[in-house]
């Protein structure tokens, strides 16, 4: 959208000049469309007004806006979908498959709506948004140590359930409650638990689609190329997902957790460069984040940038100490800094919810007024920067003043599994992690440019620090401007090589095949979606 300098793939939205409703006469594709997906609709409790939105409907914006979690695409000139399909039976899934398809209609498909660009509910063609938020049931199997979740479940429900059943039974993934399970699972989903346990994918073993003909299949009946491929390689290019099977992993009745935090002016440079060297090495059992945010000290409000160890330990605090001390005395933890807590608890305090609020919380559903605006991108480091480049990091963030980075340590488990194991490729010789998030209040289009410009001036700026050749970044933590500034003759299948090898590297070929066999005509495809190897058009 060019008032506001997102992604280039998005500019051509501006230009759908035929409106929704001048589109919906008895002849129309959205039209047949609703028609078709009446008479395929098999659930016995079907009732349209409770599952399609259409925009004459007084529900409609509502249904949209709540469940997008970047308000930059709330704008009036976003373009909006042709109607919403909030399933709430396996068979409104098919139908709306069924029916897309017979009327050249594209679909978006969404779980929680946390997609940083917006691709899951936003589209330059006409579409639907498919909206999974309705099946979100979480099923625990205490015997065998196992959870099916559907794909509208937030980590939050699953999180509450598991822990509601057992304290001592985790699952790792990521850390914001409010995320869709379809979505988070099917990207990799990573968290606190990865040094110990891996990511979510690491830790699927089962799931069901609805394939582009309709037909529902498990693990057995889709066959382990296409079981490969939607865990970590985003579902979204292959079907839709509609439920996972996780192996839930054990984990101590109480973990210890603590956030220290280190001005640099105070030696917050010499933490986080020894930071570097140790966080991947240290045991197992230990993740320690840092978050580098710029903040005002002082009366004259003097800007600095504070930097937060936050960290979890899969253990007691007596057992934690001499482990910090030896290994990582430079951050001085001390026994007051630490707290004790089951699992489930710990899953607020990640989340920045104050000690003791109810777990009751973890079941929130998202609110429209939690959107805020921002940009976020991602890069992996493999060498120790340096004590000078971080200091030079620091003076950039304090000239930008709004952008604030999570370093997340890898090391341990995700040394271990081979980087073809999954579509994931990002294994060994990863020192951590960067997530570099950017937010700001003002809506107008002159801060909305100025922001996003400089999140790419920052991470232009970090390109000596980061994986090169390719640069590596992280598909749930998708950046639409990977591959959009291209030359007007580069072809689509070049284009997404370019975004292909930075989430995938050696992994993308694989991809292709797999797409090319479970969905030859590309029906599934969205701005930087896995295309066929034969696909004349895929965006």
């Amino acid at each position: 959208m060019k008032m506001m300098e997102a992604p280039s793939f998005l500019l051509t939205m501006l230009t759908i000049v035929v409106s929704i409703t001048t589109t919906t006469t008895s002849q129309s594709p959205i039209q047949n469309f609703l028609n078709c997906f009446s008479h395929n609709s098999q659930a016995s409790n079907f009732v349209a007004s409770e599952v399609i939105y259409t925009p004459n409907n007084t529900s409609f914006s509502a249904i949209l806006n709540v469940r997008i979690l970047n308000k930059i695409f709330k704008a009036t000139t976003t373009p909006k979908p042709l109607a919403i399909i909030t399933a709430k039976d396996v068979s409104h899934v098919q139908a709306t498959i069924k029916c897309a398809k017979s009327n050249n209609i594209q679909i978006r498909i969404r779980s929680g709506g946390h997609d940083y660009e917006g691709l899951s509910y936003l589209s330059d063609v006409p579409f639907i948004v498919l909206d999974m938020f309705h099946l979100n049931s979480v099923d625990v199997n205490l015997q065998e140590s196992t959870t099916w979740v559907e794909s509208g479940a937030t980590l939050g429900k699953i999180y509450y359930t598991i822990g509601n059943k057992n304290n001592s039974f985790a699952f790792p993934s990521g850390v914001c409650f409010t995320v869709g399970a379809g979505g988070h699972f099917s990207g990799g989903g990573y968290g606190n638990l990865m040094r110990k346990f891996g990511l979510s994918i690491d830790n699927i073993i089962d799931a069901k689609i609805v394939d582009v003909n309709g037909n529902i299949l498990d693990r057995k009946s889709m066959g382990e190329d296409l079981f490969w491929a939607i865990r970590g390689g985003g579902g979204a290019s292959f079907g839709v997902i509609l439920s996972w099977k996780l192996k839930l992993v054990q984990v101590t009745p109480h973990v210890t957790v603590f956030n220290v935090k280190r001005n640099a002016d105070e030696g917050a440079t010499d933490v986080i460069y020894k930071w570097q060297l140790v966080a991947p090495k240290l045991h197992k059992d230990l993740f320690i984040r840092v978050k580098p945010i710029v903040v005002k000290i002082g009366q004259g409000g003097k800007k600095v940038v504070q930097v937060s160890f936050i960290g979890q330990f899969l253990g007691t605090i007596e057992r934690l100490l001499p482990l910090m001390n030896e290994s990582f005395p430079e951050l001085g933890l001390k026994k007051s800094d630490c707290m004790s807590m089951p699992w489930v608890n710990s899953t607020l305090f990640w989340w920045n919810k104050p000690i003791g609020t109810p777990l009751e919380t973890l079941l929130d559903e998202p609110k429209e007024s939690e959107a805020i605006n921002f940009k976020a991108q991602s890069d992996y480091v493999k060498k120790p920067i340096s004590k000078k480049n971080i200091e030079s990091i620091w003076k950039m963030m304090i000239d930008g003043e709004t952008l604030h980075m999570e370093w997340n340590p890898y090391g341990g488990r995700m040394e271990e599994i081979l980087s073809s194991e999954t579509p994931f490729p990002h294994r060994a010789g990863n020192l951590f992690l960067i997530e570099y998030y950017n937010t700001w209040i003002e809506e107008s289009p002159e801060v909305i440019k100025r922001n996003v410009n400089f999140s790419r001036s920052f991470y232009k700026f970090m390109t000596p620090y980061v994986s090169n050749s390719p640069r590596e970044t992280f598909l749930n933590y998708r950046d639409g401007d990977i591959g959009a500034n291209h030359p007007s003759n580069v072809t689509n299948i070049s284009i997404s090589r370019i975004y292909g090898s930075k989430y995938f590297k050696g992994n993308f070929e694989r991809l292709m095949s797999v797409k090319t066999k479970v969905d030859p005509d590309n029906f599934f495809r969205y701005e930087q979606s896995i295309p066929t190897r034969s696909s004349k058009s895929h965006m």
